[in-house]
């Protein structure tokens, strides 16, 4: 019914917008968390009972703080806290066994990236981060609930679903310690926080079972990062300097994130993913930008180009490998 997408699409715009909007006001030092949590649970979600909030958070806050654990134990070291990193994201990729696990990959993975990048570059202690970590979940899990109540929507329990578990390869393994774990230590050596959310393509791409779906999600992640960073720079530039007047820009981000919400309901299928990738990508520049007055645009700017240098990366390595693997193999008839 029309009438229950325009319902959906208009409760998933005013929960996004007031979990960026309690980022502002409470003056964050990470706004970033109250964008990606709530898009990600919106968007990829089945259920939003407690239970499945719970279960759905609860990785990456044990995600965060092994992390934070690790980086303190071993700030001296880089060198052993990269390591760990290895291990722990061949763990995740190990268990990987069936989409929804790998979908579910993505939030642990990123939030221990997130921490050992950002230890990387700064002295300061790593439990104020986790402490924001924590609050954003709890403040994502109690609006999604609010709004669940107001637009008075049933609960719906996710239906169990028998999904043939498919093993991962040594292979598969391999290639996603090469490419999260080289993008990780570029990240740890240069001094470059903007770049840190290229690791959401990187890892969502990496952790593909095999090249068919290795190559839709560097097309898609293409389209949708890139075209989600272009339209974040026009919002970001109507509302320079004017991102103070709380109401206005309250007002035209909850515009916005409908309107995007509106296409992510109606849409089904292979579209539905892109408009759910669109819509993370259009927030997450405009929350790292409009959520501190000092930040200057060309931060967008510089995220969408180090996006696109990421992608186009990522793509030359799988054509380069699947050329590799096509070419025939000329052996000499024997004599």
């Amino acid at each position: 019914m029309p009438s229950n997408e325009h319902k959906k699409a208009l409760r998933i715009a005013l929960t996004i917008a007031t979990c960026m909007l309690s980022a502002k006001l409470l003056n964050f030092n990470s706004p970033v968390y109250l964008a990606l949590y709530p898009t990600i649970t919106l968007t990829r979600g089945v259920s939003f009972s407690w239970r499945a909030l719970i279960s759905t958070f609860t990785p990456v806050l044990l995600a965060s703080f092994c992390a934070v654990i690790v980086a303190e134990s071993f700030r001296q070291h880089p060198f052993v806290i990269w390591t760990i990193s290895l291990f722990y994201i061949d763990f995740l990729c190990r268990r990987a066994d069936t989409p929804i696990k790998r979908a579910k990959l993505l939030l642990p993975c990123f939030s221990w990236i997130l921490v050992v990048i950002y230890a990387s570059h700064s002295d300061k202690p790593l439990f104020g981060l986790l402490r924001e970590t924590a609050l954003s979940m709890v403040i994502t899990c109690i609006v999604i609930r609010g709004y669940l109540w107001i637009f008075n929507e049933a609960v719906q329990s996710a239906a169990p679903r028998i999904i043939p578990a498919q093993p991962v390869s040594a292979a598969s393994r391999g290639t996603a310690l090469l490419l999260i774990g080289s993008g990780l230590a570029i990240l740890m050596i240069i001094d470059l926080l903007s770049a840190m959310f290229c690791m959401v393509p990187i890892i969502a791409a990496a952790t593909q079972v095999n090249r068919e779906q290795f190559v839709t999600t560097v097309r898609l992640r293409f389209m949708t990062q890139v075209g989600g960073c272009a339209l974040a720079v026009i919002f970001s530039l109507l509302f320079a300097h004017q991102q103070t007047t709380i109401l206005a820009y309250a007002v035209a981000l909850v515009g916005l994130i409908y309107a995007l919400a509106r296409l992510f309901t109606q849409a089904e299928g292979l579209k539905r993913d892109i408009h759910a990738d669109g819509l993370l990508a259009t927030l997450l520049p405009i929350q790292l930008y409009l959520a501190h007055n000092n930040l200057a645009l060309e931060r967008t700017f510089l995220r969408a180009w180090e996006l696109t240098i990421t992608l186009f990366v990522l793509f030359v390595l799988h054509q380069l490998s699947s050329t590799r693997q096509k070419e025939p193999c000329h052996a000499q008839p024997p004599r």
